[in-house]
């Protein structure tokens, strides 16, 4: 089931977007701050009247999902004019949803595909992924570390289409230390680690091993070209093993 707006455009079709308001091709500056959220839902694990609560409480311009189940989308298209959502009962559901003007379209990945939005933030196009990447030691470990491999040159190849100011969220099942963390920060700043680093705070860990437990690990990461965050936050969400990363952002 896949839930979207007359505005989802085919990945052949990307180059025709947005058209910005003076008719020129060079992005202006997006100086209207954005608040992003990326949460992972687990499934159908997360409590939907917690989802609303933090929606309606923080009121994101722009909310990226991962594993997303059916139950979250009337919740979505009730506050969101434009979205596209693609529910499942397994791990594999996605989507985004925005009240901002956006053209979607779906990243081409192995096993867990992306979502691509270009957002129209008061005349300024900005380009969005969100990103799914698999659990490196799901069983058998040496077919997932070739998946996840095949995921990041998916993720490099579809970066090469967009256009700065960009932001790329989701969940990396990555810490800092990990490797796929490096490759995505090599081209790419961690916008909610380079805030934070001003005051000298570290980012707050956002997975734990169930719902309601200890965070144990930072593996849920917001990451941008051409945009700094002035505002970050970390959000539990009841039910869900991961709690929502919360951003608000403006171009560098």
């Amino acid at each position: 089931m896949s839930c979207g707006q007359s505005l989802v455009e085919p990945i052949v079709d990307r180059a025709r977007r947005l058209n910005f308001r003076d008719g020129s091709t060079v992005s202006p500056s997006m100086d209207t701050p954005i608040r992003l959220m990326t949460s992972n839902l687990l499934h159908g694990g997360a409590d939907v009247d917690a989802f609303v609560e933090v929606l309606d409480r923080l009121k994101p311009d722009v909310v990226v999902t991962q594993e997303l189940g059916f139950e979250y989308v009337e919740v979505l298209t009730e506050r969101y004019s434009n979205h596209y959502l693609n529910p499942a009962e397994d791990f594999t559901g996605r989507g985004i949803a925005t009240h901002l003007e956006a053209v979607f379209g779906d990243i081409p990945m192995p096993v867990r595909m992306g979502t691509s939005a270009a957002l129209d933030v008061s005349g300024t196009e900005c380009n969005l992924d969100g990103i799914p990447l698999i659990n490196p030691i799901e069983f058998p470990w040496w077919t997932s570390v070739k998946t996840r491999s095949g995921q990041l040159e998916a993720i490099d190849h579809w970066s090469l289409t967009v256009k700065e100011p960009s932001i790329v969220a989701g969940d990396f099942n990555a810490s800092p230390k990990w490797p796929a963390y490096r490759h995505m920060a090599e081209d790419r700043t961690d916008v909610v680690a380079e805030h934070l680093s001003e005051s000298d705070e570290r980012p707050g860990r956002t997975w734990g091993w169930r719902p309601g437990w200890p965070r144990l690990l930072r593996i849920d990461h917001v990451f941008g070209s051409g945009v700094i965050a002035i505002e970050v936050s970390v959000v539990p969400i009841k039910g869900s093993d991961h709690d929502a990363v919360v951003v608000d952002l403006v171009t560098a």
